[in-house]
């Protein structure tokens, strides 16, 4: 990650991070349980979280495996994370700083390795996927979960826009056909993948980002989403609800293994 971009990172999690703790932690607990579902995870697990945030996913995984880690690069983040940790009194947790693209880790070192709405803030994608895949065990498995760009050229443009007007830490919302490119580049196999239509309200994504209505960048952001409504020009599927506005984001979860060599993985 360069300076800039970590930089970046830092300050927009560091300023939200009461917010983003309070939104991913304890809302939709239905849908932190569905990932945790995905993830398959077992009892001997030795687990990693990449990009961990408040430690939401790791907290999730905590009573079902042996070891749940999490690492983050924005301070703040992983003090709310371990005062979350305290509150549950979960003692198999621990939490790390460090980048994705340079994880403070042995190789072969966890059975299951996740990142979860995360790779839209990474300017290296790919790099953090690779460090992902050299901590991951043999055997072991891989999730890679996040929001999707529309496939079409124009409209991937404005709906990146519009998430980086709202989060200057954004970089790229992946397309899915970029992720299974660079799953295939990258070495692994897809053992499940499934598409979800998450809708939420614009004021309340605005609000994790912390950002109130009377904000510049809500406004410019609003505006944005709002030019787009006639024809879904950013693939938001937005629709106005009095004084908010319901938006879809399209999210892909996948479940990875390093592809078989010689009939063993």
């Amino acid at each position: 990650m360069s300076k800039k971009q970590r930089e970046t990172v830092q300050k927009q999690f560091t300023k939200t991070a009461e917010a983003f703790a309070e939104f991913a932690v304890r809302d939709t607990p239905e849908v932190l349980a569905e990932k945790v579902e995905f993830a398959k995870p077992q009892p001997t697990d030795s687990a990693l979280d990449v990009a961990c945030g408040p430690g939401a996913f790791v907290l999730a995984l905590a009573p079902r495996v042996s070891l749940a880690r999490g690492i983050d690069l924005t301070v703040e983040m992983l003090r709310r994370a371990r005062a979350f940790q305290r509150e549950r009194q979960l003692a198999n947790v621990a939490f790390d700083c460090g980048e994705a693209e340079q994880l403070p880790y042995p190789e072969a070192a966890f059975d299951l390795v996740s990142c979860q709405m995360s790779f839209h803030h990474i300017s290296k994608p790919e790099s953090a996927l690779r460090e992902m895949i050299r901590v991951t065990r043999p055997e072991g498995r891989l999730v890679v979960i996040d929001t999707l760009g529309p496939e079409s050229d124009a409209k991937f443009e404005l709906h990146n826009q519009i998430e980086s007007r709202r989060d200057p830490s954004h970089t790229s919302s992946l397309r899915l056909t970029t992720f299974l490119q660079m799953f295939e580049e990258c070495g692994l196999e897809i053992l499940r993948q499934t598409m979800k239509r998450r809708q939420r309200s614009f004021n309340h994504w605005m609000l994790r980002a912390g950002l109130a209505a009377k904000h510049k960048r809500y406004l410019e952001t609003r505006k944005l989403l709002e030019d787009s409504i006639p024809g879904d020009r950013a693939g938001y599927s937005p629709t106005l609800q009095g004084d908010d506005i319901l938006i879809v984001h399209n999210e892909g979860m996948f479940l990875l293994a390093k592809q078989a060599v010689d009939g063993r993985r």
